[in-house]
């Protein structure tokens, strides 16, 4: 259990665990429909994915249906490889890219620009073990223990490094992002068309966590502009995750489903990711630069000093219910 902190050390970790100058924006997510990616034959030759809308009739019982437009996304690959050493440190990485149109997902264009689109990971329905996974299967098509997908992080999309033999940022595809548990309460969301902030029953879900991967645009920044052409997917998007090896491969999951929240937000942020602390600032620097970000999100154990303010978050939760004692988290610590 984390302790309260003391004044001094208080102080000490707003000047030094955070860098914001002033208040930041407060991420303000206005949901556009739930969606699910599947991602298959992981281990296999030719690993697939492929994505769908999922049908929220509770959103219209709210009046919510002007917002259940969703977005359109195409799968564009899958990425999977190994690190380490089975039944000790080994982890596999996998990552899904997509195209992303700015389009309902029946592809009717939006009439307007939309910013900061963000597949936000929920618990709905039959997910398992309170994850945003759902049927994680081993190749056979047997369920994995109830314990695996809480073992399955959110990473920035990775590639195998053959000259160190270690996992490094995908350029381009550093795609996660984290809030804080405040940004992605209950009644916190706000309907596209205004009105009362929306609850996890208004939305469908069980619980929102604190992370999704958030849709660039090919050109810069993170807008999408309105009324594409057929055709024209002018973002792109990348789901990744990491997770153990087994002991055994058939026991590996060969596939699952991932249930999404779709948003869009005013706020744009980075975020640096765990992975990317070792190597560095430089990385993190230049894309809050390139995205014209006016926040960085850091995790404990973050030296990020730069221009753009940053924020420290201490804790992303990737399974379990918000502040239950069985929560388990990416990572979880003093800022």
């Amino acid at each position: 259990m984390l302790k309260p902190a003391r004044p001094a050390l208080l102080l000490l970790c707003l000047t030094a665990c955070s860098h914001v100058s002033s208040p930041p924006e407060a991420a303000r997510p206005r949901p556009l429909g739930l969606i699910e990616l599947t991602v298959s034959g992981l281990g296999g030759p030719v690993p697939l994915s492929s994505v769908r809308a999922v049908a929220t009739p509770g959103w219209r019982a709210q009046s919510l249906a002007n917002q259940s437009d969703g977005l359109q996304l195409e799968p564009l690959n899958v990425t999977v490889f190994n690190t380490g050493t089975r039944g000790a440190d080994g982890q596999r990485y996998v990552s899904a890219a997509y195209r992303v149109r700015n389009a309902g997902s029946d592809g009717t264009p939006s009439a307007r620009p939309r910013s900061n689109l963000t597949l936000i990971a929920v618990s709905a329905g039959d997910t398992v073990n309170t994850t945003a996974f759902r049927a994680v299967t081993t190749f056979s098509g047997a369920p994995v223990p109830a314990s695996v997908p809480r073992t399955m992080l959110p990473t920035h999309a990775m590639r195998f490094d053959p000259l160190t033999a270690r996992p490094v940022l995908s350029a381009g595809a550093e795609d996660l992002q984290v809030f804080t548990e405040a940004e992605i309460a209950s009644g916190s969301f706000l309907p596209v068309g205004g009105g009362a902030p929306l609850t996890y029953t208004d939305l469908g879900v069980q619980t929102v966590f604190p992370y999704g991967f958030t849709v660039h645009a090919l050109n810069g920044g993170r807008t999408l502009a309105a009324n594409p052409a057929p055709g024209a997917f002018d973002g792109r998007v990348t789901f990744s995750v990491r997770l153990p090896l087994q002991a055994s491969n058939t026991q590996d999951p060969w596939a699952f489903r991932v249930v999404l929240l779709v948003t869009e937000d005013s706020a744009t942020r980075v975020t640096q990711a765990p992975e990317e602390q070792a190597l560095g600032n430089a990385l993190v620097t230049a894309r809050a630069a390139t995205t014209g970000a006016s926040l960085v999100n850091t995790l404990p154990g973050s030296t990020y000093a730069g221009a753009v303010p940053a924020r420290c978050v201490n804790e992303v939760r990737t399974g379990g219910l918000s502040g239950t004692p069985d929560a388990t988290y990416l990572i979880r610590g003093a800022c």
